[in-house]
């Protein structure tokens, strides 16, 4: 009898011991966006991560537009414990206090600047590291290309495009119209949110500058700039190879109503999930016309950043420090291929397969590659560029209205954020 009240002792003990330890378990939860391959490299990575720690539970939850919830989030009160910043915001979050230093055992500054591409470093130019990045390709390194349309119309695809002359042939060869001479597909779509950054390369391609680092003042009002500027709108009513009257590149892409675009990379492993009977290929742009090179950069990395009101720091950091490892970004790269922040990885041995293979020519860019800015809210100029190229394309103002406008929208942005901020830094582009 006396056995039996030992064992079943022990098994209360037992029970009771498990119960603690799953009241005990730590849960902390990760903002991320809702773009499919984002979500699907949080969520391995957080398997991963739980794995090895048992201990902490990792909700990852996706948001359809994460940057206007983390800026709602954080002026609530009410942010998640670990969130995907923008780097074009990170330098704000820093000045509100809306994130946390890392601790120098998860990572330092030296680490950053010798392990990393400049740009994670520069997007947030202090004595300590706020965020860390995860895969990304570079927003304007070239042209989304439809691999089919080009077989049909007799065309190879080059790894990059050589010049502005070749990628217009193509475009225009590509282009589709009807009896009546009205467009039926673009042979090159050039509306989307992201060609800003492409305008600002075609002005630096053709050594222009936008910004000037010693008064800390943009200027569009430049013959670099009315080139590149006349150029999208050239597009639509000089080459003929789009048309304001069928959607714009995105929608574009996916409708089959375009050939080839002005896009971002992710697009490609984007449609492989999305449109998966289309056949999408990446061709590195061409520099602007009498140029020798192209320029690309990444001023819009995606990182990770540790909320500064989480009642669970450790564990945040925990979880951020696994992010960092190099096990941790190849496995979010096998789910969301990209250029990982860490430069080991960027080795062709890890870009072999049909998923990541279209992102090959890119690596030898890498060591070029530039960065705009910060500027502290980058957001807002980018939209103002959009914007008015957008109103430039669709005749409601001229090239030197738009660029005028460019040049006031930029500098009262900027003028803004280093009112409400006066210690932040002021950019310094290396032309």
């Amino acid at each position: 009898m006396r056995n039996r009240v030992v064992w079943v002792s022990c098994v209360i003990v037992a029970v009771v011991g498990l119960a603690v330890f799953a009241h005990a378990q730590t849960k902390i939860t990760v903002w991320c966006h809702g773009f499919d391959p984002h979500r699907r490299g949080f969520e391995r990575v957080a398997q991963l991560f739980m794995e090895k720690y048992p201990e902490i539970q990792v909700v990852v939850e996706p948001q359809a537009d994460i940057a206007t919830k983390i800026k709602s989030a954080l002026a609530a009160g009410e942010a998640s414990d670990v969130f995907t910043p923008r780097g074009e915001d990170i330098m704000e979050m820093v000045y509100t206090n809306s994130i946390l230093p890392f601790p120098d055992d998860v990572f330092t500054v030296e680490e950053l600047k010798e392990k990393c591409w400049p740009e994670y470093y520069l997007q947030a130019p202090f004595d300590k590291v706020y965020a860390f990045g995860i895969p990304d390709p570079l927003g304007d390194a070239g042209i989304v290309v439809n691999l089919d349309m080009l077989k049909e119309a007799g065309l190879e695809k080059p790894d990059r495009f050589v010049s502005m002359e070749q990628m217009l042939d193509y475009a225009k060869k590509l282009t589709k119209k009807d009896a009546q001479g009205k467009l039926e597909r673009a042979g090159l779509s050039a509306r989307e949110y992201n060609n800003q950054v492409y305008f600002w390369d075609f002005i630096a391609e053709q050594g222009g500058k936008f910004y000037d680092n010693e008064s800390g003042l943009f200027n569009y009002q430049t013959e670099e700039a009315r080139k590149a500027l006349q150029f999208f709108y050239d597009i639509y009513y000089t080459y003929e190879v789009d048309s304001t009257e069928l959607p714009a590149s995105f929608d574009a892409l996916a409708q089959e109503l375009a050939a080839m675009a002005f896009m971002w990379g992710e697009y490609i492993p984007f449609s492989k999930l999305t449109y998966p009977e289309l056949n999408f290929g990446f061709v590195i742009k061409p520099p602007f016309f009498g140029a020798t090179e192209p320029i690309v950069t990444h001023v819009d990395t995606w990182n990770v950043a540790v909320w500064s009101g989480t009642k669970n720091p450790d564990a945040a950091f925990k979880f951020v420090a696994y992010m960092i490892t190099p096990e941790a970004q190849l496995a979010f790269l096998e789910e969301n291929p990209g250029v990982p922040p860490l430069k080991e990885l960027a080795k062709p041995e890890y870009y072999q397969d049909e998923l990541h293979s279209w992102l090959l020519p890119l690596l030898e860019l890498l060591p070029k590659t530039k960065f705009w800015g910060p500027f502290g809210n980058d957001s807002i100029i980018k939209d103002s560029l959009w914007r008015l190229m957008s109103s430039v394309i669709y005749k409601e103002i001229s090239v030197d209205e738009a660029l005028a406008e460019m040049t006031k929208q930029c500098n009262e942005a900027v003028n803004t954020f280093r009112k409400k901020y006066s210690t932040a830094p002021k950019p310094q582009i290396e032309w």
